[in-house]
């Protein structure tokens, strides 16, 4: 670190310095390492790691930043970059928990990113390149999400590889994709289908097909599904169904299993027949089912309170394909939007 943080005390041990001039050697030599020692312990753990974190956002992107404490809580200790309101850089006791910043791709001077979307953008788009970056790094998501200035294009990328996911909206998909698209929004919609279904974001994989992500709104209903383009395979099907909660219900595995098996072949004509099913443990996913089957892609769904399943998931290239999670990523000191509202 080049640039490191000047803990007041060190101006009191230099003024005590100079004072101790008319000093005996041994006796100055003897209070300046007092001083010394009494500077080294007035450093804070929370200082320590301010330095930590700077060190860190100097390997991510090339710069020095000055760093404020951010908001408190409980065995956590958060730091932001000073003029940056959205920054997430946290500690939890006292180790790296999440990094979380928004940087302008002209402002990287270098980092540990900067050649890898150089080189991404020139594939995939070329004569473009990102206007904004998003870097993340933490326990559930390592890399970038980097967009164009128009917003309509962003590309994905993982650590240790090349880019995996990129979205944008093209004029038109092919045919075979409309068609297939208009049976499973009639199949979702019980045929009861107004104008104005159209398609929003494409998903793309490096080496992979294109998957076409359409919404559907209206009055009675939300749809959304996604259809991989050469095999017209339905990758992903979420139905919100405007009406009154139902109650909830305690079912058994069993139970959950035959409503599953039951929504999944009309919801994205996939047959559960031999999959097994694991509902989540957690807080966070005790309402998510994961289905697997030797051999086949896992498989996770979204349960209702009554015990029927409003979205499905096929992880066919090892990759959760979620679209209701993304999030574009804009100026520095602007909030992340939703990918598709």
């Amino acid at each position: 670190m080049n640039s490191k943080i000047i803990v007041p005390i060190l101006g009191i041990a230099l003024l005590s310095g100079g004072l101790l001039g008319c000093q005996a050697p041994d006796q100055a030599n003897a209070s300046s390492n007092k001083v010394n020692a009494s500077s080294s312990q007035e450093i804070k753990p929370e200082q320590k790691l301010m330095e930590q974190a700077q060190d860190k956002l100097k390997e991510l992107t090339g710069n020095t930043y000055t760093l404020v404490p951010g908001t408190a809580a409980e065995g956590v200790v958060n730091f932001k970059r000073e003029n940056f309101k959205y920054d997430m850089i946290s500690y939890k006791n006292g180790k790296p928990d999440n990094i979380g910043i928004n940087i302008n791709y002209e402002d990287l001077n270098g980092g540990k990113y900067q050649a890898k979307l150089e080189s991404a953008w020139k594939a995939l788009f070329p004569g473009e390149g990102p206007k904004y970056v998003n870097i993340s790094e933490s326990i559930y998501r390592v890399g970038t999400i980097s967009a164009n200035a128009k917003q309509n294009k962003q590309v994905y990328m993982k650590e240790n590889e090349q880019a995996y996911g990129v979205n944008y909206a093209p004029d038109a998909a092919p045919a075979s994709v409309q068609k297939k698209s208009a049976q499973v929004l009639s199949k979702l919609t019980n045929g009861k289908v107004k104008a104005g279904a159209k398609l929003d974001r494409v998903f793309i994989r490096e080496g992979k097909p294109k998957v076409y992500r359409y919404k559907y709104k209206s009055n009675a209903v939300n749809a959304s599904f996604a259809i991989e383009e050469q095999t017209l395979q339905i990758l992903q099907a979420g139905l919100e169904q405007h009406a009154k909660a139902a109650k909830a219900k305690q079912l058994t595995p069993d139970a959950l299993m035959k409503n599953a098996m039951k929504d999944a072949k009309t919801m994205i004509e996939l047959d559960l027949k031999g999959y097994k099913g694991a509902r989540g443990a957690n807080a966070w996913d005790k309402n998510e089912m994961t289905f697997t089957k030797k051999g086949a892609p896992t498989v996770t769904a979204t349960v209702n309170t009554d015990g029927s399943f409003n979205d499905f998931i096929v992880e066919k290239y090892g990759q959760y394909l979620s679209f209701t999670e993304n999030t574009i990523v804009g100026a520095p000191n602007e909030e992340p939007k939703l990918l598709i509202n």
